[in-house]
């Protein structure tokens, strides 16, 4: 909504924002601009469209009132008092009774233009005008020339009014023009054009959320379909329940956490190479599965609340190899991260293997929840 706020304030800024038919106009637009970009992009979802006008809405509310308390602050500021030189000399009586304005001559002295609201300043323009209208007889070009001049000023301000009008109309035009260019922006980067299941974070659905990176291994990272939750043929490899098998290297730490958000382990990296790295031990019966044959892995992993971390995944499963390392990145829901791993030797290993996390590949030191590792065996 940044970018609707900026086109709404820059138009303000280049039209006659004291007039609120104006404001009215550019308000409308934004409004226009909005409608437009949601079309544009194909957005039908009535509570997102809803909740967008409503955005706009507030922005329109907050600026309007900004606009009227400017406004009104100009209005109060009082226009500069005109302050006639003391020392002028004072009309004459004479004066005075040429115009017959007794009246003024009991108001006080005639050089104080405070006492009497500052009329002493008009004075001398009221008794010129009976002289100038005597004259006026004998200068009837004089006249001619004067009508003729104010005439010529009438007519040239409607045409400074009518192109003032029209440049209005051209930034009004340019404004709407940018706001629906800036919406249809705002629409794509905001990812309302992610279908339902795209933006469903639950375990019926992991790879919408899986971003990932295969850095090296022999088995790389593949695309999985759509899961369907977790059926008896996983093989759970890791539980909060038991730590047993969980190893911290001397700059990682991992801590059993029950609360509000589960029974969990929370992994903490303290730098991105081995040293931050936490192991948890594969039996070698499970290894024994997978030997020569395609199978998956899946971590249910959590970041900590209103943040997000990239967290690292490598194998040693014993002698039948690594998986390579795999990147991951997670926010503050709970997701099930999976990857293939293919293994063509058939021959079964007599030793354990190892799961190694790093809860930061950064090495900004955050943190990894981690809820359970399972396996599925190939076929």
């Amino acid at each position: 909504m940044s970018g609707l706020e900026t086109a709404i304030r820059q138009a303000l800024e280049r039209s006659e924002r004291a007039n609120s038919e104006t404001r009215a106009r550019i308000y409308q637009s934004a409004r226009n601009a909005l409608e437009a970009g949601l079309k544009k992009q194909d957005v039908h979802d009535p509570d997102v469209i809803a909740q967008q006008r409503h955005r706009l809405e507030g922005v329109i509310h907050a600026i309007e009132l900004e606009e009227r308390a400017s406004l009104k602050a100009a209005a109060s500021v009082p226009p500069p008092v005109r302050v006639e030189n003391s020392n002028a000399p004072a009309p004459s009586a004479e004066l005075d009774h040429d115009v017959h304005m007794p009246s003024e001559r009991n108001t006080g002295p005639a050089n104080n233009p405070v006492a009497d609201g500052g009329l002493a300043g008009l004075r001398p323009e009221r008794r010129e005008g009976p002289r100038v209208a005597e004259a006026a007889p004998a200068e009837p070009a004089a006249g001619k020339r004067g009508k003729a001049a104010k005439a010529e000023a009438a007519a040239a301000k409607p045409r400074r009014r009518k192109r003032g009008s029209f440049l209005s109309f051209v930034m009004v035009i340019t404004t709407l023009v940018a706001a629906v260019v800036m919406g249809a922006w705002w629409v794509e980067t905001s990812g309302l054009l992610k279908t339902a299941a795209e933006r469903d974070t639950s375990v019926a659905n992991p790879p919408s959320t899986v971003q990932s990176e295969d850095f090296d291994g022999a088995a790389g990272l593949k695309t999985l379909g759509p899961q369907a939750g977790f059926s008896g043929d996983w093989v759970d490899v890791f539980t909060p329940a038991d730590a047993s098998n969980v190893k911290a290297d001397s700059r990682a730490a991992a801590d059993p956490v029950s609360d509000e958000r589960g029974q969990r382990l929370r992994i903490t990296s303290a730098t991105a190479d081995a040293d931050g790295n936490v192991s948890i031990q594969i039996p070698a019966s499970i290894l024994e599965q997978i030997s020569g044959k395609t199978s998956t892995v899946a971590l249910s992993v959590q970041a900590d609340t209103g943040k997000q971390t990239q967290f690292s995944v490598e194998c040693d499963f014993s002698s039948l190899g690594d998986c390579g390392r795999h990147r991951f990145t997670v926010n503050e829901e709970k997701n099930d991260m999976l990857f293939q791993v293919t293994f063509d030797r058939s021959l079964a290993p007599s030793s354990p293997g190892h799961i190694l996390i790093n809860s930061d590949v950064t090495g900004a030191g955050n943190s990894l929840s981690v809820y359970a590792v399972r396996i599925l065996p190939g076929q």
